[in-house]
């Protein structure tokens, strides 16, 4: 299967399951295919992501940045990237922006049967239990289950 047939697949599922606001689109100034979407939570805020899929996809874990709102501010006013790479908020390293990146899957338990739906669905969990993170001050990881290493 070539690049642009898994990448069509990739769409086709998204839409199957309802996520048509993270279709696959590609930036041909960049010469690279990227998700950009809104997410609407339960408590109806708007949250923007970003994902640049990397060159060498699916092979490659894609990362998952929040471009809105930026800076994102969690429970008492305090920035979620001033935790750091940080397991109990599950974030990973900032973009050159500022851009939170969420922890979606455990780099060594990523392989290329994994498609951006599955992707999609951790990123609205974080979303998802970032607001419970908003009301009560708990950790992501106080909502979010761990992937178990093997």
């Amino acid at each position: 299967m070539t690049l642009v047939e898994r990448l069509n697949l990739e769409n086709q599922i998204l839409e199957r399951d309802g996520m048509s606001q993270y279709l696959i689109k590609y930036y041909p100034q960049g010469a690279f295919y990227y998700i950009y979407g809104n997410y609407i939570s339960n408590s109806r805020r708007s949250y923007t992501i970003w994902c640049q899929l990397p060159g060498n996809y699916p092979d490659k874990c894609p990362s998952v940045y929040v471009h809105k709102p930026n800076p994102l501010i969690g429970y008492d006013h305090k920035q979620v990237n001033s935790y750091g790479v940080s397991h109990d908020m599950h974030t990973l390293e900032p973009s050159s922006n500022g851009e939170v990146q969420i922890c979606h899957w455990r780099q060594s338990r990523w392989d290329s049967s994994i498609t951006l739906n599955r992707v999609m669905i951790k990123v609205m969990l974080w979303f998802e239990a970032f607001e419970q993170h908003l009301s009560s001050g708990k950790t992501i990881n106080d909502f979010v289950r761990t992937m178990q290493e093997l």
